[in-house]
């Protein structure tokens, strides 16, 4: 598949940014050019035609004859008057160009037109003037003529200097097209540099420290940073699993090694061989049930056990579990249940290991003959599995890792256990779309919580 070629950033805004101010600017000109010549000729037409307007007060008709009283304007503000009999023949004034005079009168009109080198306006404005001897009318014609480079220049500079702002404007629109194109790369480049230094130099310490006005910006580097808090964790979790497992499986293999030694240098009898094959047995034993376990955890964390989902009663599974307990009657505890007759759709292999693991837990960090109490009762859409026993307790520093693989406070150190059962339990109830809840305090004991959805078929469930 053929790649698109990669280009920066801020080539990418720059280019795009400017080619929309440059058409911007490009229309702007046009609106500017096409609007300034309509008002140009407008105000040229209206500034002509007031020139005219009271002309007719200076001109008297006596016997069929036009008499201009002295008071008549002929040139006045670039405008030059000639008038015309109801013929359209010159009578007085004077002509800026002899070639005007063959220019037909138009009434009324305001004509543009070429003559040598230059154009004109002209504006033939006629009059009806009562003869003072006969009382006829008669028709004068004032034709106004205006060079249009007079006019033109003072509208040409303000037409000029709208372009030079347009350019202007534009200007400062590709300025800060830079700008801002500089400042939103400059965080982005450093996330880049940071995710290198961490590349190279494998640091997952480090974080992104830069404030910027962008808000997205700004929550790109708050959620790389939360990656980055993320990713350390889990390396860190990794590093510990990695040493927790060495450390779970160097007991048993150093001791299964030692029996080898002892066997091979003092065997002698069957006794010997007996004892130390026992020996092996057990750890052999312990070995297989951690990687059983971790295992299971990988699965259920992969999703590649199979959601074999049926309805089957909870009460039922919780009484077989506590009969198979050996640690019941290894020390002597009385369990006291309170179980209602309930039946949920759940994994029942899964969920007798989940239980079987709670209420082994309980049982493990309490005292020889003492205590623990089960419940499980129903409110609205979920059923409650409830574990509480009176031994030693946990922290709250505990309660934040009870959930991670191998992890066991020091005080249950000399505990049986892997630390894997509450990893074990926790994806189990997970997968059943349920939550586990504990409250604990050191010295007085620990209640171990189980929230399942109640009325889930298994299709629900995947």
């Amino acid at each position: 598949m053929k790649q698109n070629k990669k280009i920066a950033i801020t080539h990418y805004i720059s280019i795009r940014f400017s080619a929309i101010i440059f058409i911007m600017a490009a229309i702007m000109i046009l609106f500017i050019s096409y609007f300034s010549n309509k008002t140009i000729y407008f105000d040229i037409r209206r500034q002509i035609r007031k020139e005219t307007r009271y002309d007719f007060l200076n001109i008297d008709i006596r016997n069929g004859k036009i008499f201009v009283n002295k008071n008549f304007i002929f040139e006045e503000d670039h405008v030059q008057k000639i008038i015309l009999d109801s013929q359209g023949d010159f009578f007085r004034g004077h002509y800026p160009d002899k070639k005007l005079k063959n220019i037909p009168v138009n009434q009324w009109h305001f004509q543009k037109v070429k003559c040598s080198s230059d154009y004109y306006y002209i504006y033939d404005r006629p009059y009806l003037k009562k003869d003072t001897i006969t009382n006829k009318r008669v028709l004068v014609i004032v034709r106004n003529i205006g060079k249009a480079s007079d006019f033109d220049s003072q509208y040409k500079t303000m037409k000029y200097i709208s372009y030079t702002f347009t350019f202007v404007i534009a200007f400062i629109g590709f300025l800060l097209i830079g700008i801002v194109s500089s400042r939103l790369t400059i965080p982005m480049k450093k996330i880049k540099d940071t995710a290198d230094k961490i590349g190279t130099d494998g640091d997952l310490a480090k974080r992104i420290e830069y404030t910027t006005p962008f808000k997205e910006l700004d929550a790109m580097i708050q959620a790389n940073n939360r990656m980055m808090d993320r990713l350390e964790d889990l390396f860190q979790q990794q590093q510990q699993f990695t040493s927790d497992v060495a450390h779970e499986l160097r007991t048993p293999s150093a001791i299964v090694s030692a029996e080898c030694q002892y066997l091979k240098k003092y065997g002698k009898n069957i006794d010997d061989y007996t004892e130390s094959l026992t020996v092996i047995e057990r750890q052999n034993t312990k070995t297989t049930e951690i990687i059983s376990q971790l295992l299971q955890l990988s699965r259920l964390e992969q999703g590649r056990i199979k959601d074999d989902f049926e309805y089957s009663n909870f009460k039922t599974l919780i009484e077989s579990v506590c009969d198979m307990e050996p640690l019941q009657f290894k020390k002597q505890i009385t369990i006291y249940s309170n179980l209602d007759d309930i039946s949920i759709y759940m994994n029942v292999g899964l969920m007798a290991i989940a239980v079987k693991n709670i209420i082994n837990n309980a049982m493990k960090y309490s005292k020889n003959n003492s205590s623990i109490k089960l419940k499980l009762w129903k409110e609205k859409d979920y059923v409650f599995f409830e574990v509480k026993d009176y031994g030693c307790g946990m922290s709250e520093e505990t309660k934040k890792h009870i959930y991670d693989r191998f992890y066991r406070a020091d005080k249950s150190r000399n505990t049986e256990g892997f630390g894997l059962g509450l990893s074990l339990v926790h994806k189990i109830i997970e997968l059943h779309r349920g939550t586990i809840r504990v409250q604990s305090e050191l010295g007085v004991g620990s209640i171990f919580t189980l929230s399942l959805p109640s009325d889930k078929s298994s299709r629900q469930l995947n």
